[in-house]
């Protein structure tokens, strides 16, 4: 006996919906907080030490990952020497390669598979948050304050994003210092 086929849909309908219901993650808030310890600027620098990524070479995500941290290694030692307009343009090739990255993977992750048995900490969102923020940091230092402002607002939908996909205590702290220079003079 064969069966009218719409007399089956209605059985198999809330089957599908509740195993639809149970693959859904968690929002941000009920993960826990991954600690600073683990996720945090200066391991994902360390872990992309080595030969140097120029442009023309990335060819793989991997590759504009790994230029995107070394540029903007570069540019964090430039910042804190007070060289402010080399930090100011490695920081944009910095964000250069990321934004290529951006447009495979959107989502920041605690570990991500670089080959078989190798993972690495895996923050796109973050980096470009942080080097909004320290540009902003230069452009406040050289007295123009509104494009100050303007690159600490560009840095908070990248914060979002990373908080959306990994819930970092170091996204959270940024956010916080981020959202505290926003506010030192009003909106």
């Amino acid at each position: 006996m064969k069966g009218n086929p719409f007399l089956r849909f209605p059985v198999f309908l809330p089957l599908l919906i509740f195993l639809g219901c149970a693959a859904t993650t968690p929002p941000p808030g009920d993960s826990p907080v991954i600690p600073l310890g683990k996720a945090n600027l200066e391991v994902v620098l360390e872990e992309q030490e080595g030969l140097e990524i120029i442009w023309v070479d990335a060819k793989e995500l991997r590759d504009f990952y790994r230029g995107g941290v070394q540029k903007k290694a570069a540019a964090d030692k430039k910042f804190q020497e007070k060289n402010y307009p080399e930090a100011l343009k490695l920081y944009d090739a910095s964000d250069e390669f990321f934004q290529v990255v951006l447009k495979y993977s959107n989502e920041d992750v605690l570990e991500f598979p670089l080959f078989e048995g190798a993972n690495i900490l895996f923050f796109p969102n973050l980096l470009i948050a942080d080097n909004h923020l320290k540009t902003g940091q230069i452009l406040r230092e050289m007295g123009r304050e509104s494009s100050a402002r303007r690159e600490w607002k560009q840095a908070l939908p990248f914060i979002k994003q990373s908080l959306r996909s990994e819930h970092t205590e170091w996204g959270l702290s940024l956010r916080q210092e981020v959202l505290s220079l926003l506010d030192s003079k009003g909106r």
